[in-house]
């Protein structure tokens, strides 16, 4: 605005929103907060709101809520204690009991308040215990192929201490060597992870310094090195004290419990994974499915309106979009959009009805809006008529009112409630009609009974709304349409310039990105476990037909088939399946369950999906394994006694 710091001290500023006050002088210039504050900022302005409040009646005080408050404790406060005091204060105050007062640290702001967006804290505490997960099936699967590898050279091992190696020789030489290993796959992980990190940087909204990424990333890696080389000093030891041993002492049948349960872990853990992804799947397929009780398509929300626009500037504004030949309709409301809990400028407690009980309370939805919301939604009038403009203290209730109420005969009735300007004083409104049940909010919100109303200012039309217009375009019009629009806005004012067209179809979409992004994650995570399992059963595989290989001839010489060796292989793996599903299933089934549970209307989990899961994984794992063991099976007996 200035172009330098220096010269913005002490010039005066007027707002355009508050223009009934006189112009700012700016008095200071503070640093730029970092794009993760939890205090975001552009202008901040003084305020005399905290004083102007006290001078209102106690009632009303405890009715407006369109400030936040920051409170700064004293560092030996117990703020436990006051959060208690704080909660049920209303209630011994009588005076509006409905509301409950909570306290928040300013640091957990991002993560709780903002639930609905995709990274929210339990959503990275998710991330990083199936990155732990995975991280688990990765190393047993790492140092099974090790080992594996270093069974096979148990022949060169014995010739190392016959010409003087010592055990701790050849344990470190293990060690080194395993390292080796390690040190590369360092490399890359810091390859990929510097890389990608702008991607993750935008995707999580975070500046990411280098510097602490490195370190970070030195932090872990040396954790997971240092894991892996103590884990790995039990076995290889143990395959020390086995190449010690006598060649008829060694077992060689059977394969070791140790790689078994390593492999039966990779797979349960792919299995949580593939049900997890499956299900938010089904889940995010419902949502997008599920009949919103009006047709959400060819709908866009023109936002950003200025809540002080001019009335005749507004009036202008909705006849030039009635103008254009794709639009059908257009509606003005005021805090109304898609979100996930209903603005708390819009619920109402106070409201009686015929035949209302004392201890009776509700919170209803009141929306106000104007005589084309109906058709422009789409809605359904069920009863009665929706109201015509200019009509004064009429109301049309949803289905979910007419059934909190009680209402046999809802039109005609007579609601008393209080209006939007004073919320002390008890008006009375007329029930003109009544529409079909519609989501309002997302899916994870129950249908809340609504109360559909105009505004109460006695000159209201249908141009004194503001904050949103909602526009019916012609379908297949959409584009044109938006052209049009755009190019008509700036003409008709200046200070429409940030106005925002966006479909409803996506402001719904947007609702679920936290479905989204975790089908992402789980699907990669999946795909990555289920790849590590199978490579961790090719393995295992491969070194138990080697090991079995004198079993295998035998069986043949003595009349065993082809399809019979196959058999018992398959068997082995299959029930090695079901075990790791055994394990799986029932957890998996109950986290995905809880997290169904967060959602007011939601899918279920059949039965058919368990089994579907199981079935795959086992034709999978066979299909992996099916290569070695034919070979096995068609491996001629000579050959193998021979070489015996």
């Amino acid at each position: 605005m200035f172009g330098d710091v220096e010269k913005a001290i002490g010039q005066q500023i007027q707002s355009n929103i508050l223009f009934f006050d006189p112009p700012y002088t700016v008095t200071a210039v503070v640093r730029d907060p970092p794009p993760n504050t939890n205090l975001s900022f552009d202008v901040i302005l003084y305020s005399d709101l905290l004083n102007t409040y006290a001078e209102m009646p106690e009632e009303v005080q405890w009715t407006a809520f369109n400030m936040q408050l920051y409170v700064k404790f004293h560092p030996q406060t117990d703020i436990g204690e006051i959060a208690k005091q704080l909660r049920d204060i209303t209630s011994r105050l009588e005076t509006n009991t409905g509301i409950e007062l909570q306290i928040l640290p300013v640091s957990d702001v991002r993560h709780k308040l903002n639930a609905d967006v995709p990274f929210t804290l339990n959503f990275i505490r998710l991330f990083i215990l199936a990155g732990i997960l995975l991280l688990f099936s990765a190393l047993f699967n790492f140092l099974n192929m090790h080992l594996g590898i270093f069974r096979q050279r148990i022949r060169e091992l014995r010739q190392r201490m016959v010409h003087g190696a010592t055990n701790r020789q050849l344990i470190v030489q293990m060690i080194f060597e395993l390292a080796g290993s390690l040190i590369i796959s360092l490399i890359l992980a810091c390859s990929f992870i510097v890389l990608t990190r702008p991607l993750f940087s935008g995707l999580l909204n975070i500046t990411m310094g280098m510097s602490n990424l490195i370190h970070l990333f030195v932090v872990c890696g040396t954790g997971v090195v240092t894991l892996i080389l103590l884990i790995g000093l039990i076995p290889f030891w143990r395959l020390i004290r086995l190449t010690m041993r006598h060649l008829s002492k060694r077992k060689i049948t059977g394969q070791p419990a140790l790689r078994r349960m390593a492999v039966t872990l990779q797979l349960a853990v792919s299995v949580v994974f593939i049900v997890a992804a499956l299900v938010v799947m089904m889940q995010i397929r419902f949502v997008n499915c599920k009949d919103l009780g009006f047709d959400h398509h060819n709908i866009i929300q023109l936002s950003g309106l200025l809540p002080v626009m001019e009335r005749d500037v507004r009036t202008v504004l909705i006849h030039e979009l009635e103008a254009i030949p794709q639009i059908e309709n257009v509606t003005a409301t005021t805090y109304f959009e898609p979100q996930h809990s209903a603005n708390i400028y819009e619920l109402f407690n106070e409201v009686e009805w015929p035949g209302k009980l004392l201890y009776e309370k509700h919170a209803f939805h009141v929306l106000h809006t104007d005589d084309r919301f109906a058709d422009t939604y789409g809605l359904k009038v069920l009863i009665g008529k929706w109201w015509n403009e200019g009509e004064q203290k009429k109301i049309v209730l949803n289905e979910e009112a007419v059934r909190i109420m009680g209402l046999t005969e809802p039109v005609g009735a007579i609601i008393r409630m209080s209006a939007v300007s004073d919320n002390a004083n008890m008006q009375e409104y007329e029930v003109v009609g009544v529409v079909n049940d519609f989501h309002t909010l997302s899916l994870r919100s129950r249908i809340q009974p609504t109360i559909l109303t105009q505004s109460p200012s006695p000159a209201y039309n249908r141009y004194d709304l503001d904050n949103v217009l909602y526009i019916r375009i012609i379908p297949g019009q959409e584009r044109e349409a938006i052209r049009r629009i755009t190019a008509i806005i700036p003409s008709i004012d200046a200070t429409m310039a940030d106005v925002r067209l966006t479909p409803l179809d996506e402001l719904y979409d947007s609702l679920n990105r936290s479905e989204q992004a975790g089908l992402k994650l789980f699907s990669v995570l999946a795909t990555v476990c289920l790849l590590i399992s199978l490579f961790g059963i090719y393995a295992v595989a491969t070194a138990a037909t080697q090991r079995r290989r004198k079993e295998i001839a035998i069986r043949k010489v003595v009349g065993a088939e082809v399809g019979d060796i196959i058999h018992m292989f398959f068997r082995e793996y299959t029930l090695q399946v079901i075990l790791a599903c055994v394990v799986a299933l029932p957890f998996a089934y109950y986290a995905m369950h809880r997290w169904l549970q967060g959602y007011a209307y939601r899918t279920n989990i059949p039965w058919w999906l368990l089994t579907g899961v199981i079935t795959a994984v086992i034709a999978i794992v066979l299909l992996t394994v099916l290569g070695q063991t034919l070979k096995a099976a068609n491996s001629n007996p000579a050959d193998t006694v021979k070489g015996v």
